[in-house]
């Protein structure tokens, strides 16, 4: 526990660090010769799961996207979110009160319904970053190092096409399906790469993310008892993007390696 308050803390002194070099980069951005220019980006990560995330969900993906701007001397601001999907629930034994040995449940018309588990989940975050250049040729491409503090929300969904289960009405469900809402905290260590062309630019990574959530339901009809203890939910995994540079116009140097 104390890693991970060692962690939070790095990470909202990187983040206020930055949100103030962010502010003082227009007086000095002629420093490493970088443009500065708006982004929009596309991306895709893949997580393994940890501490009380783990005990919910396993391997799981997400897709999003972000908004941002990046500074003449190579510091970078954006706003990112993404929505997880995946089928790695580890909890279906909470509903083994009402289903079958087979893990099925009885409709209204006493039918046999099968049921699908899946993560719903969602983050929210705020991120400042440096491009570190590896080489003078090209200046806007390096080593890029992030964090960001943001909002992270899970839960699992049961969902079922065919019939009518009592048991599994809307409210019933959320006594089921352990939403959980929180503060989360974000690291990143990659590569970045702005090219002459506003189509071929990208990034890739290394990732972890802690979150910091609560029970929001309370009580757990299963298990039968209220839930109020504060969870960290660790993910950690691969993540890289497709990133559009908003340029006034087609930069006019030409990158060689």
């Amino acid at each position: 526990m104390r890693c991970y308050l060692k962690i939070q803390l790095l990470s909202l002194v990187l983040f206020c660090f930055g949100f103030k070099a962010f502010n003082q980069t227009k007086a000095d951005s002629s420093k490493l010769g970088g443009e500065a220019f708006p982004f929009v980006r596309f991306q895709f990560a893949s997580f393994l799961t940890g501490g009380d995330f783990e005990k919910s969900f396993g391997n799981t993906y997400t897709v999003g996207g972000a908004v941002g701007y990046k500074t003449g001397s190579n510091w970078q601001i954006d706003l990112e979110s993404g929505y997880f999907f995946g089928a790695d629930v580890k909890r279906k034994d909470m509903l083994n009160g009402i289903t079958n040995a087979a893990g099925d449940a009885t409709d209204l018309d006493g039918e046999l319904v099968k049921l699908v588990f899946d993560i719903r989940a969602f983050n929210v975050f705020s991120s400042v970053g440096k491009i570190i250049p590896l080489s003078n040729k090209n200046q806007n491409s390096g080593l890029l190092i992030k964090a960001g503090i943001g909002y992270l929300q899970h839960r699992i969904k049961v969902d079922f096409r065919d019939g009518e289960v009592f048991q599994l009405s809307d409210e019933m469900l959320k006594g089921y399906d352990r939403l959980h809402t929180g503060i989360a905290l974000k690291q990143f260590f990659g590569y970045q790469y702005y090219g002459r062309s506003n189509l071929f630019n990208f990034y890739f990574g290394l990732e972890m993310m802690e979150g910091f959530t609560i029970n929001r339901r309370g009580y757990n009809y299963d298990s039968r008892s209220f839930d109020t203890d504060r969870k960290t939910d660790l993910l950690y995994g691969l993540r890289f993007g497709w990133t559009i540079p908003i340029r006034q116009r087609a930069s006019e140097e030409f990158y060689y390696y």
